[in-house]
């Protein structure tokens, strides 16, 4: 069963970046807060996700859950509070600077979205040079094709459906073959079974490629399926309260057996 991470706020709140770096956590985060006088995103966030595994951030649109995955894979500077990734301290310019040569992104609004007007083909072409990959013939059709994105390679990525748009953006996002992979949005326009879909693929990457994943949701349904969760907001702490009374038979069962994985 997936562990739901609720630690307190003042959780450990004296460790050093140095201290947090020496735990078995790839990902560490104490009172980790992003706010100003005018704008706050997140605040008092602690979490632990260990490495090859696949996680979830639940929070509701616009409490902070997107600010806070562009965090940890080196995007934006954290106003205050204690955040190791792979070792490196997210909450210095220098670290950041490390950590955004290991991190991928899937698409984030405003962020990293790509021309409009290009062929799928040429936007893998694109990224794949980038990463000083070879971006052309044989090595291009076949990343593609691994992606299971061959069938639309020469498509307008303006008339991609909404999954193979999001499918597009983790191709890009693992390009570079980074340690950890960060992921917003597996919901807006998805059906369940896209959502579903898009959760088995993130979990494989996990497990068979070793990537550390980092996915938002807004939807506990839907983060209870990766193998940790941790809820950054009352609302989304409310659902896994919610979610957890209405499972607690099966939450005892795999306690008891040892299994892991949704029922």
């Amino acid at each position: 069963m997936p562990t739901a991470t609720h630690m307190s706020a003042g959780a450990t709140a004296t460790m050093s970046p140095q201290t947090l770096a020496s735990q078995p956590h790839y990902i560490t985060a104490r009172n980790l807060t992003l706010a100003n006088r005018i704008y706050r995103a997140y605040e008092n966030v602690s979490l632990d996700f260990a490495s090859g595994r696949a996680h979830a951030i639940c929070a509701e649109n616009k409490k902070g859950k997107s600010e806070l995955l562009l965090t940890l894979a080196g995007r934006m500077l954290p106003s205050s509070g204690i955040c190791t990734v792979a070792g490196i301290d997210a909450t210095r310019l220098t670290g950041i600077i490390r950590l955004r040569k290991i991190a991928g992104l899937g698409f984030f609004e405003n962020v990293n979205e790509v021309q409009k007007g290009l062929a799928l083909h040429s936007v893998v072409s694109a990224e794949l040079g980038l990463v000083g990959k070879h971006s052309t013939g044989d090595d291009l059709d076949r990343y593609i094709k691994a992606w299971g994105l061959d069938e639309v390679a020469d498509t307008n990525i303006d008339d991609l459906d909404r999954f193979t748009y999001d499918l597009l953006g983790v191709a890009l996002g693992m390009a570079g073959d980074p340690k950890i992979l960060v992921v917003d949005d597996i919901e807006t326009d998805l059906t369940e079974r896209q959502s579903q879909e898009m959760i088995d693929l993130l979990c494989q990457l996990a497990r068979q490629i070793g990537v550390t994943v980092v996915c938002g949701t807004t939807d506990y349904d839907l983060a209870v399926r990766f193998d940790d969760v941790a809820c950054i907001t009352d609302d989304a702490r409310s659902q896994a309260a919610a979610w957890e009374g209405k499972h607690a038979d099966d939450v005892r069962s795999h306690q008891q057996d040892g299994r892991g994985g949704l029922a």
